[in-house]
């Protein structure tokens, strides 16, 4: 591997050691890229067995810490990543040895890649899987560590790049083997709520943010800020679902710091409402 690699391919890993020694040699297979290797606290010696039986990967550990942030792990490995571009995959999916070539086929200079969208929600899919230039993460400020369980991390990180204009592309089909077979109990064992509440508290949360993102014109949003976002969130999902109710409504207000001259002494208030209703 050359000192600066043009790619760092970078997997997560919490308990699936089982599906890592599948598809790590595929990964390791591909030319002018790095691997690293994040160990979200396994409990089945991944480090130590990345270590012993593929000593080429890098291995990024994260200590102490319980259940599973896919956006911080996947944040702690782009941080140690040496290369222009990040390819993210997960654990359970095996790439083709052709991966990198269909990439270089693919990306240009201004987009990032992902596999194409499916008609159906597949339990077993390559989804997570993302080809991002360094510059374009760090701009939009990589995974956001506030969504958690299944809280569409990626989808949300899409939707920042769209906002920052960086095109999407996607993958060729060719570039992937298949999806390790495991079912919906092994893939949620480390999150602490269902996939289908996960998924409705991130959507949600995605639209909120997506609404401040474009009025405030960054995407730098405190963490703390955000982080009381998501629970105010959580906690109306939450008494829709003890109420038995069928919809929920979430406002969120803008004032509007940039008021200069013959404005001075008007106040002036955005507000955004977010409603989801049941069909």
């Amino acid at each position: 591997m050359a000192d600066s690699p043009r790619y760092s391919i970078i997997t997560t890993c919490k308990g699936r050691w089982h599906h890592l020694s599948e598809s790590l040699p595929q990964l390791l297979a591909q030319p002018d890229s790095e691997v690293i290797v994040v160990d979200y606290a396994c409990p089945d010696r991944t480090a130590e067995r990345v270590a012993e039986s593929h000593p080429a990967a890098r291995v990024v550990r994260v200590r102490g810490v319980e259940g599973f942030n896919a956006s911080r792990a996947r944040n702690c490995g782009a941080t140690e990543a040496l290369g222009e571009t990040l390819i993210f995959v997960d654990a359970d999916v095996i790439i083709s040895d052709r991966f990198v070539a269909l990439v270089d086929a693919t990306l240009g200079e201004g987009a990032y890649a992902k596999p194409h969208e499916p008609e159906v929600v597949l339990d077993n899919s390559y989804q997570g899987t993302c080809v991002v230039h360094r510059r374009h993460f760090d701009l939009v400020g990589g995974y956001d560590e506030v969504l958690t369980n299944y809280g569409g991390e990626d989808l949300e990180l899409y939707e920042r790049l769209a906002v920052a204009r960086v095109e999407s592309v996607f993958l060729d089909p060719a570039a992937f083997v298949r999806v390790i077979d495991h079912d919906h109990q092994d893939r949620g064992r480390y999150f602490d709520m269902s996939a289908e509440r996960g998924f409705l508290i991130g959507k949600v949360y995605r639209v909120a943010k997506d609404a401040m993102v474009r009025l405030n014109g960054q995407f730098d949003i405190d963490p703390d800020l955000r982080q009381q976002l998501y629970d105010e969130v959580a906690r109306l999902v939450g008494n829709m679902e003890r109420m038995e109710r069928k919809e929920l409504s979430l406002e969120i207000k803008f004032p509007d710091d940039k008021t200069r001259g013959l404005h001075e002494t008007w106040e002036f208030l955005r507000t955004v409402t977010v409603q989801v209703k049941l069909r």
